[in-house]
């Protein structure tokens, strides 16, 4: 029982970090019907501004974590411009691959100026623990969740409460109609995008204690990220937090009690299956369509 709940923990800690990026990527969507294949590479690029920020410029974590932010956010206003902006016009299909070759794009600009060598974030808090009882976990790895609560609960507060979080649900409804009853679509637009690699870019300086970073972590990222979706329900934002946590502890425990090597595999799996029986997601509502 003792290994089953530190399992437990390390899977809550993995999914916490799927939760962030998913969450984001489902804003995108379900508003502004964007699919970003690019997601990824908000994590990755903000996992380096994280690690540099504190390696080079020996910033401490608070101020490393607004860096995150502020040059995420700036991330997300590029890509509005290039994915949504100019090609909205457009098919779904445009922006599909416009965000396949802006992926491609970050991924080598990371990597002719960072180079290959893979990246880890060591502090002095890397040094410190927290223990539930049998449960060890380092404290940046505790962080990760309780970082987790405290932005999904902002985000939920700013759509509930706020006349922005109103105009992304309106839009998210009827973009004509929100438009009609005064909402700077625009504005909403590059608002979404800039949460959405917020979200992202945070999650990857998180991880950037726990996993190595390279130029090619994205790639991983944005499929894990895409199946938490798809489970949550395309769209759902509260279906995406309990998927990615979900998501986070199926693999931690097919790790620990089958083999390594099924742990990438067993949600793509789940996905298939979902996509069969269930293709709303597990707590999306049927949508019928003529």
């Amino acid at each position: 029982m003792d290994l089953f709940l530190q399992y437990l923990a390390n899977g809550i800690v993995i999914g916490s970090a799927y939760v962030l990026v998913a969450i984001g990527l489902t804003l995108i969507f379900g508003i502004l019907g964007v699919v970003n294949f690019a997601h990824g590479e908000f994590y990755m690029l903000g996992a380096y501004a994280g690690v540099l920020t504190v390696t080079l410029l020996g910033l401490p974590l608070i101020a490393a974590l607004v860096v995150v932010i502020a040059f995420s956010a700036v991330l997300g206003v590029l890509a509005e411009s290039l994915l949504h902006r100019a090609l909205r016009e457009r098919d779904m299909t445009s922006s599909i691959i416009a965000s396949f070759g802006l992926a491609v794009a970050l991924q080598n600009a990371a990597l002719l100026t960072i180079g290959p060598r893979p990246m880890l974030l060591q502090t002095d808090l890397s040094m410190l623990a927290v223990e539930f009882g049998p449960v060890f976990l380092p404290l940046p790895r505790f962080l990760i969740p309780v970082a987790m609560v405290v932005l999904v609960g902002l985000l939920f507060g700013v759509l509930r409460y706020t006349w922005t979080g109103r105009s992304l649900r309106a839009m998210a409804q009827h973009r004509t109609v929100a438009r009609l009853c005064g909402v700077r679509v625009e504005r909403v637009a590059m608002v979404t995008f800039m949460v959405g690699a917020g979200l992202a870019g945070v999650s990857g300086f998180l991880m950037s204690s726990v996993l190595m970073v390279t130029p090619i972590i994205g790639n991983m990222i944005v499929l894990k990220a895409f199946t938490v979706v798809i489970l949550g329900g395309m769209g759902d934002i509260m279906g995406a937090a309990v998927a990615g946590l979900l998501l986070g502890v199926v693999e931690t425990m097919t790790s620990a009690y089958l083999t390594n090597g099924l742990r990438d595999i067993i949600g793509f799996v789940i996905v298939i299956a979902v996509l069969l029986f269930r293709p709303q997601g597990l707590f999306g509502k049927s949508v019928e369509r003529s």
